[in-house]
């Protein structure tokens, strides 16, 4: 069966490619209904444990921003509206032709996805919770004085990164943090892969006092990394984190935290995931709206308008950061419509590898990089308000072919990499699995920067934690030698 989804979605996927290059695009309606039919195809090999939790993940981030798209089969082109997607209106929003070919985009970049997942047809096989003798498996982990110094690097980089000052007495826009001007600006990812380690390794713990212990501290760091010096100075990068520490220990890790009584609730799950999205977009509007120096009583007001008038609450609940995104997408079908796309072949994603030398060390050696924050495909969409779709990139170098090729690529390699993580979980395969979680918006609605940046991080903490965990090792030796 699953060679027979691999072959209709790359018919599908090369017909739409092939009707593209002779200047006919798929009808709006067509294309809703091959993302709708993904999306239940996706669902049903999760359901079969064909597909594990990671490519869901991506799959609801990747199409997120196309759900703007399904209301233009009823809409009216010819009428003039002050906003749509809860945004103010620009001219490609309002052409039929462009709405077609974007939603094209995302039809055949979600083919793609598809095709990639299907390719790997081997069910998911997750570690046993204990072997066939009966006993646990065994974990090795850092010393606590060792994790405690993980804990503090990441606390003390979050604090760096993030905005100096609280929204209570600065406007979010203009709170620097203390490395503004460093060139540093992964240090927040890096603050948030640390303490993923620091967080499984409490996870795989084996010394339930030790375990109770690590947990408790790593509780504390994580409230005020959130809260502290997230939430209350306007910032939510840290959502997506969060998702994915819940999604490593209700899923990921679900046998490791089974063992200490712990049950998988899947409504708990959900449950975060609706919270953290409601308080990041809550947290994005007061942000704005709040004066420069503010009190408990102007937030509670400033709540209050919003809600009063629409901007938060169920019914703009379909508006979010994903509106703006699809602002990218929209950007280049316009130009390619109106024939002003100037189509790289593959410069940006040489830039992309030209500019994995981090900013600071950049700076030292006097190396300038060719995407940075500063510049790079973002700031040449004609529409946008920050970072790119998914889509963008493979569309803008190879034209509708990428758009079906580079996703089932990156499809294809997740969900091998969630299989192999699964069949035998360690601190830091789960540690790639979050840090992929965590990236998941970042990459595909801001970037594919930002997705290498968070794996290459990853891959050299793993380095770290190894060296951490031979340490302990040793030390533990030597105190039971004494």
């Amino acid at each position: 069966m699953s060679h027979f989804y691999s072959i209709l979605f790359a018919w599908f996927g090369m017909v739409a490619a092939g009707l593209f290059y002779v200047g006919a695009y798929l009808p709006i309606s067509i294309s809703v209904c091959i993302l709708l039919c993904i999306s239940l195809y996706m669902y049903s090999e999760y359901r079969r444990k064909r597909l594990g939790v990671l490519l869901m993940l991506y799959w609801l981030v990747y199409a997120l921003p196309f759900i703007h798209i399904p209301p233009y089969l009823f809409f009216d082109f010819s009428t003039d509206p002050e906003k749509l997607w809860g945004l103010s209106v620009n001219p490609y929003m309002l052409d039929k032709q462009v709405i077609e070919l974007t939603a094209m985009i995302g039809a055949v970049g979600g083919l793609g996805i598809a095709f990639g997942i299907s390719l790997v047809s081997k069910p998911l096989q997750k570690s046993a919770i204990l072997h066939s003798d009966g006993s646990q498996p065994l974990y090795h982990t850092m010393s606590t004085s060792i994790w405690i110094i993980w804990l503090a690097v990441g606390v003390v980089l979050t604090a760096l990164s993030a905005p100096s000052q609280t929204i209570f007495t600065a406007r979010y826009s203009q709170s620097l943090s203390s490395l503004d001007g460093s060139n540093f600006d992964s240090a927040w990812m890096m603050s948030y892969v640390c303490l993923t380690f620091a967080f499984c390794d409490a996870l795989f713990e084996r010394n339930y006092a030790i375990r109770r212990t690590k947990m408790f501290m790593m509780s504390i760091a994580l409230f005020f990394v959130v809260v502290f010096y997230q939430f209350l100075r306007g910032d939510r990068d840290c959502v997506p984190w969060v998702f994915g520490l819940s999604l490593a220990y209700y899923n990921w890790a679900a046998s490791v935290t089974q063992r200490q009584g712990f049950r998988i609730s899947w409504s708990k799950v959900v449950g975060v995931a609706i919270v953290l999205v409601g308080v990041s977009q809550m947290i994005g509007e007061i942000r704005s709206a709040l004066p420069s120096k503010a009190t408990i009583a102007d937030v509670v007001e400033v709540v209050g308008f919003l809600y009063e008038s629409g901007i938060i609450g169920l019914g703009n609940a379909l508006h979010g950061t994903w509106s703006a995104v699809l602002l990218t997408p929209l950007s280049v079908a316009g130009d390619e419509v109106y024939s002003l796309l100037d189509v790289k072949n593959g410069e940006d994603y040489l830039n992309l590898f030209l500019s994995i030398v981090p900013g600071f060390l950049a700076d030292a050696i006097g190396y300038v990089r060719p995407i940075d924050s500063n510049s790079g495909p973002a700031w040449e969409m004609r529409y946008g308000l920050g970072g790119t779709h998914a889509t963008v990139l493979p569309f803008r170098n190879f034209q509708m072919l990428g758009v079906f090729v580079i996703p089932a690529i990156w499809a294809s390699i997740l969900v091998m990499y969630e299989r192999f993580a699964l069949e035998k979980i360690s601190v830091n395969r789960v540690s790639l699995l979050i840090t992929l979680a965590m990236v998941s918006p970042h990459w595909l609605w801001y970037g594919e920067k930002n997705g290498f940046n968070g794996v290459v991080i990853c891959l050299g903490l793993m380095v770290l934690y190894r060296i951490s965990i031979g340490v302990s090792a040793s030390s533990f030796e030597r105190r039971r030698i004494t």
